[in-house]
């Protein structure tokens, strides 16, 4: 589909078109797919179990206002996130669920904070007292650390954070959350410790009667592994875009990918002649090939040292990418190609005419995984939701 159709087709979308007219370089985003990806999960969990939508790094490179308000229209119960500015995308998107912020934003964050009504993470008491200070209510979820050696508060130190906090009527501790750890050999053994941990803090807090309303553990791996961890609340983020690197998970999603296409257009197309002096020594290169020009370089989230291999569809045929790659553009072999032009569409993922290049192909050949290759592609890249 060229741009003129999805002006046409997606009128809300001239903005992006815009852009794109101007950057020379987009990604396609399968709003449909998302939604799908959400009932999907929601048909596979109890039906107690919250869903939080994980949308830190905007969305992993999605865009988080635009994915939230799509969740949103499918009732989700709310989000996370890590950094302020991809709430406050949200909340400008017209969305009014609870979003939960992980550990990043500071004090200075408060009026934000309060402004867009967001949840803080506290994983020690000194942290809650210096919330308290600068909140007018601290609305917080307890972070747990249970073997993650990232933030939060530990198993032994929990049970007395949770009493100072009840002591203050000025705290709502609204819940109590862990992540599993994803270092390096950390497999069910692991993952069945940090569980142990958690029933034997939640026993110990449930004696004090401190055990907050919403205990949730599972991001998208615990989601698909580990059922066992679903407890009040889940709030997996790769999942709802399509994620998934497990083969045969425990509790088997029928995904769809969100990241549809990576695609720019040539800017340059010209035959190489002797004019231009030797042929450079590098790998690609030849005396009377036919060189393009694309508007998309590695600082739009194409790899900095472009690896053998890497290729783009010109008028629904592949081309080879030449390196090195520059901060706006990357050359490309058009040798057998001769009917390219100037400004015609290349396409690095997706579809074009009858040929196809996939998200896994991109990512080995990128040198990167899947996340990486949604987390990579920079913010100011267009995005156009189809």
């Amino acid at each position: 589909m060229n741009l003129l159709e999805h002006q046409n087709r997606y009128t809300d979308q001239a903005d992006a078109v815009a852009d794109i007219r101007i950057r020379g370089c987009w990604v396609e985003i399968d709003i449909n797919a998302i939604r799908h990806n959400y009932r999907q999960l929601r048909r596979n969990l109890p039906q107690h179990v919250k869903i939080y939508g994980c949308l830190k790094r905007n969305a992993i490179g999605c865009g988080a206002g635009v994915v939230a308000a799509a969740l949103a229209q499918e009732s989700i119960d709310g989000f996370a996130v890590a950094s302020i500015a991809d709430a406050i995308a949200i909340r400008q998107r017209g969305v009014s669920s609870p979003i939960l912020l992980y550990p990043g934003p500071g004090l200075e964050d408060a009026r934000l904070i309060e402004a867009n009504s967001l949840t803080i993470s506290v994983s020690s008491i000194e942290e809650l007292m210096q919330w308290r200070r600068v909140l007018t209510t601290t609305r917080l979820f307890m972070k747990l650390d249970l073997g993650f050696f990232r933030a939060g508060t530990t198993p032994a130190q929990l049970p007395e954070l949770l009493r100072i906090a009840a002591e203050y009527p000025d705290v709502q501790v609204e819940g109590l959350y862990a992540h599993m750890s994803e270092l390096p050999g950390s497999q069910n053994d692991k993952a069945e410790a940090q569980l142990a941990r958690m029933h034997d803090t939640l026993r110990t807090i449930e004696t004090s009667g401190h055990r907050p309303a919403l205990v949730m553990m599972s991001s998208t791996e615990g989601v698909l592994e580990h059922p066992d961890m679903d407890f009040d609340a889940v709030d997996p983020g790769a999942l709802l875009l399509g994620i998934s690197e497990i083969s045969e998970p425990a509790r088997p999603i029928a995904l769809r990918p969100a990241l549809k296409a990576i695609a720019t257009r040539l800017v340059s197309v010209k035959r190489v002649d002797a004019s231009l002096g030797p042929v450079p020594d590098g790998p690609g290169f030849r005396s009377g090939m036919i060189l393009g020009v694309m508007a998309m370089g590695w600082g739009d989230g194409l790899p900095r040292y472009l690896p053998n291999g890497m290729v783009g569809l010109v008028r629904g045929r592949r081309a080879s990418l030449i390196g090195p790659s520059h901060l706006e553009h990357v050359r490309i072999d058009l040798t057998d190609i001769p009917e390219a032009r100037f400004g015609d569409e290349v396409v690095l993922l997706g579809r074009q005419g009858e040929a196809m290049i996939t998200r896994d192909e991109v990512a080995a050949r990128w040198g990167t995984d899947i996340i990486g290759l949604y987390a990579g592609l920079r913010d100011h890249v267009p995005k156009l939701y189809v």
